[in-house]
């Protein structure tokens, strides 16, 4: 089991902090112009200059519904996997984390996707018949199905187009079999732009490191009681260091004087609502809120917490 399982409260609603494991890839990628001797002390490479970056996903129960929020590389081979991360997984997989709540993929009724690449919509298809309905043809390794079979997927219509129609630089960031078999299996349901998934759980578009790419918002809908709203960040800024300081941008973002913005106005946001902040990426500060340093700049203050983000 995980060492230290996060849940936060937001009204009703609860987060569950999940993962599908560990990731380690080229540091110059995260921190992109950032000069290494400037991030490296902040998370130390290894030999090979790798850092670890958490393949979260996260469980939000609200209104009803289990929502999960984006699912981590998956189990079908492909280039990701075999050539780019070295994914180590002591716990176990997203399937194993959900198993220890005692969810079968069935379980999940909603699952939103930030966006497509290979790190975030892995498990949204899998090769693995026992999760298929019953008669469905057997799997074979050219016909991947919808792991949560009984759930309504989520994703912004530019992203996808873009997702399947990659360039140069995005084709080894995206792999159709995450995404496509969920099209033609009629599960997947395209956005443009803001929507309201359930009464306390929205998504708002935040590009930069995809032109598609969404974050969600968790806010409570009850009537006696206020609390801050939870913000599930994505890859706007996969560490909290990249929210606090708007010039860090990574590598791969496709569009990053976007992404700066993006960060200002959400910044701001987060900031005037006291909102508990989720990182998908950030292995040592998962969970936490913006605050002013001494010099008026923003900075993130851990929230390392098993109970409430009130």
């Amino acid at each position: 089991m995980n060492a230290n399982p996060i849940t936060l409260r937001c009204g009703r609603a609860r987060i569950h902090l999940l993962s599908d494991g560990v990731a380690y890839w080229d540091g110059g990628g995260a921190f992109g112009l950032v000069p290494r001797v400037r991030w490296m002390n902040l998370l130390p490479p290894d030999d090979l200059n790798r850092v670890p970056q958490e393949l979260r996903c996260v469980l939000i129960e609200a209104d009803g519904k289990r929502i999960l929020v984006d699912c981590g590389v998956g189990d079908k081979p492909n280039d990701l996997i075999a050539t780019q991360y070295d994914v180590r997984r002591p716990h176990g997989t997203l399937l194993d984390d959900l198993a220890r709540r005692g969810l079968r993929p069935a379980d999940i009724d909603i699952v939103i996707l930030t966006h497509l690449h290979g790190d975030h919509a892995g498990w949204a298809t899998t090769l693995d018949a026992h999760t298929r309905p019953i008669g469905e043809a057997a799997a074979s390794a050219h016909d991947p199905a919808p792991t949560f079979t009984n759930a309504r997927y989520y994703v912004q219509r530019q992203e996808y187009v873009d997702a399947t129609h990659p360039n140069e630089r995005t084709r080894n960031t995206y792999f159709a079999e995450n995404f496509v078999p969920l099209m033609r299996h009629g599960v997947l349901t395209m956005l443009d732009g803001e929507a309201q998934i359930t009464a306390s759980v929205r998504v708002v578009p935040t590009p930069g490191h995809t032109a598609g790419h969404q974050s969600v918002i968790v806010e409570s809908t009850s009537t006696d009681e206020t609390a801050p709203p939870v913000f599930l960040i994505g890859d706007m800024a996969p560490f909290m260091i990249h929210f606090e300081r708007l010039p860090w941008v990574t590598a791969y973002d496709v569009l990053p004087m976007v992404t700066i913005e993006t960060k200002r106005r959400w910044q701001g946001w987060a900031f005037e609502r006291g909102a508990a902040l989720i990182s998908c990426h950030d292995t040592r500060h998962p969970v936490g809120r913006l605050a002013r340093n001494d010099r008026g700049l923003f900075s993130v203050i851990p929230l390392e917490t098993g109970g409430a983000a009130e």
